[in-house]
């Protein structure tokens, strides 16, 4: 009995694991757009690249290299048209989006294990496993969703 406890109490904190993350994140970016407002209209006047075919992702090393020379074509006409300090707060917003990432991946990944160790203890076929995580995955995403408000939003 206690066992299976501390299994569920696992499976939860993993999961919360997952969600604090995305919740601090969507936090600090809120932040950090917030001071990218000024740049925002020079960046969405900057045409960004054309969308690579479909047809290129039948050679995937293909594809990702085309896909980081258009990027990067694009990175440089930015550089062009955004001050030195527009260039230093998008990098910022960028690396911080990244970091949070990384978080909520490893995060994901210890919860993965928890529920697996949940259902392997409870006896349970493999789509038990599955079944759990789709519903945590959806609870997170729902209540994150949820619980968001935009910044600009006057409600």
């Amino acid at each position: 009995m206690l066992e299976t406890l501390i299994r569920w109490a696992a499976f939860f904190g993993g999961w919360l694991l997952v969600a604090g993350p995305l919740v601090q994140s969507r936090l600090e970016l809120d932040a950090e757009a917030s001071e990218l407002s000024g740049i925002r209209a020079t960046v969405e006047a900057t045409a960004p690249p054309s969308r690579l075919s479909r047809w290129w992702w039948l050679f995937p090393p293909v594809a990702v290299y085309l896909t980081r020379r258009r990027q990067a074509a694009y990175v440089a006409t930015l550089r062009e048209v955004l001050t030195a300090e527009q260039m230093s707060k998008l990098a910022h917003f960028f690396a911080v989006a990244r970091a949070w990432l990384l978080v909520a991946s490893g995060a994901a990944l210890i919860a993965l294990k928890e529920t697996y160790e949940l259902s392997h203890h409870q006896h349970w076929e493999p789509w038990g496993f599955w079944a759990l995580t789709a519903f945590a995955v959806i609870a997170i995403g729902g209540l994150n969703t949820a619980t968001w408000k935009r910044p600009d939003s006057r409600t």
